[in-house]
């Protein structure tokens, strides 16, 4: 990394630099651990799988259509990478700042880099597929009509054995897969700042500026098992013909070739998924990116006359695209993000109180005295922001849906939206559908943060080397209510009410002896 200051004018300073990273991929000393997925070689149980289908094939999928492709591959194994993924290679970042002084009190400053996320050892865990292994207790093969366990001996066939990589392709058949991306990128963030600062009278400095963020690159969770889109329904209300098309069971093609297939029968929907032979197939694809707009606002006191603060108000909108409304979408959906705060507003500050010796009152106080009265501080901190915009689902409405949002007045825990708009009957539930609801409302939110924190402490000189420091913390010290998020889910009992809250006041004390 580099970085310098140039002095072009008196009045115009530059700053430059430029970081450059690389983060190579990660290793697991004995190769525990699924690397990819292969989904173009035959699947060991592919010729057995053809034969059993071919026996009662059904009219959407021709045997000549119906394969049995794809596994997870090992790193290390069979010629394969020891690394998780590919290289990226060296990662630049270049930055630049500049600060203009306009008049002798007022600067101008705004500046812009590239940051990138780390994805790699700080927070990747190996898949284990292969080298963990659970046994599921099978009560019946065929709905009930014959049992071949029971509570005396629930595993009649035993523990099944950790294999290793030595099922290859066959390791998570008739289970969820999940897979390392072999082009897995480290997440560019870009951010640029644009603001002024203006220094006041008694140490003050006031500051608005204008900042902006926009991600790339940003890992989404990507589903490569699911029905195709021709396939489902896209009326707006519950289609009952196209859900029991798709959940009609057929035999399946796959029981009894592999001890995870336990179920003689599957649906037409998961048939016509482009890996049957498998439960879900996820991967974390790089293809998510987001955004962020704010004007920020910043007061300070410098610290003087025994005391300092300041205050900060953001206004601002962050967007997202990080997750898929549905599993058929080559995109992800852009949508208000979950983190999304409209207002936050903050403040803190630190007060010695002008009592003991050296301060304002007390000077000369006795020893005894100033041991206990003199040297204290005060500090706080007073946070407040706006709620988490809220999301229903695939939820159906009957009245107008801009109507959610009930007044401030009107809003209770037994009630904090309005529940009159939804279609609450479970029976009308939407299923097998493309959803087209979005994830989130910008106009219905949580209830909003109020935070309050207080603290005092003290230094007791005990020797010149010893010190005993006391401090006494109360956090949510008004102890006021602030709700968490309300049910969401229309077909529950408790949608639209609130059941929990954040922590009451509470207190901390603690000593601390330093020598």
């Amino acid at each position: 990394y580099v970085q310098d200051d140039w002095k072009i004018t008196r009045k115009l300073t530059l700053n430059l630099g430029l970081r450059s990273e690389y983060e190579s991929p990660i290793t697991e000393r004995y190769n525990r651990s699924v690397s990819q997925f292969d989904g173009t070689s035959s699947n060991p149980i592919e010729a057995a799988a053809i034969a059993n289908y071919a026996k009662a094939p059904m009219p959407e999928l021709p045997l000549s259509a119906f394969q049995v492709k794809g596994g997870v591959t090992f790193a290390g194994v069979g010629g394969n990478s020891r690394n998780y993924w590919n290289s990226q290679g060296i990662q630049w970042s270049p930055r630049i700042g500049m600060a203009y002084q306009i008049f002798s009190r007022t600067v101008f400053r705004g500046g812009y880099g590239i940051f990138y996320q780390p994805n790699g050892i700080l927070r990747t865990n190996s898949i284990l597929s292969g080298f963990t292994r659970s046994t599921p207790i099978v009560a019946s093969n065929d709905g009930g009509l014959t049992w071949v366990s029971d509570l005396s001996n629930p595993l009649p066939a035993g523990l099944l054995p950790v294999l290793g990589a030595s099922e290859g392709l066959m390791t998570t058949l008739g289970q969820a897969t999940t897979f390392f991306p072999a082009d897995r990128k480290m997440a560019p963030s870009q951010r640029w700042s644009l603001g002024f600062q203006q220094q006041m009278p008694q140490g003050f400095m006031v500051e608005a500026s204008y900042v902006g963020n926009r991600a790339s690159r940003l890992p989404v969770s990507r589903a490569l098992n699911y029905t195709p889109r021709q396939y489902l329904s896209t009326s707006p209300v519950r289609d009952n013909a196209t859900i029991n098309f798709l959940s009609a069971n057929f035999t399946s093609p796959f029981y009894g070739l592999h001890p995870n297939f336990t179920s003689r029968n599957i649906s037409r929907g998961a048939l016509l998924q482009a890996y049957p032979h498998f439960g879900s197939v996820t991967f974390e694809d790089p293809v998510g990116y987001s955004w962020y707009h704010s004007l920020q606002t910043r007061v300070e006191k410098r610290f003087s006359k025994g005391y300092t603060f300041q205050m900060a108000y953001t206004w601002s909108k962050t967007m997202a695209a990080n997750s898929f409304l549905n599993a058929v979408d080559p995109m992800p959906y852009e949508s208000l993000s979950d983190i999304d705060r409209l207002h936050r507003l903050t403040g803190s500050g630190i007060y010695e109180l002008p009592f003991g010796r050296g301060r304002r009152y007390g000077s000369n106080m006795p020893a005894f005295l100033n041991f206990f009265a003199g040297g204290w501080q005060l500090s706080g901190v007073w946070q407040q922001q706006s709620g988490a915009p809220l999301g229903f689902g695939q939820a159906l409405f009957v009245g107008d849906s801009s109507k959610i949002a009930l007044p401030s007045d009107q809003r209770n825990t037994d009630r904090w939206f309005n529940t009159d708009v939804f279609n609450r009957n479970s029976a009308q539930v939407l299923a097998s559908n493309i959803r087209t609801a979005p994830l989130r409302y910008s106009n219905i939110r949580a209830d909003s943060q109020r935070r309050l924190d207080l603290s005092a402490n003290k230094t007791f000189n005990i020797t010149e080397k010893m010190k005993m420091i006391f401090r006494a913390d109360t956090f949510n010290a008004r102890n006021e209510v602030v709700l968490r998020s309300p049910n969401t889910d229309p077909i529950s009992t408790a949608f639209g009410t609130v059941t929990a809250q954040e922590p009451p006041r509470s207190w901390q004390f603690s000593l601390n002896l330093r020598y």
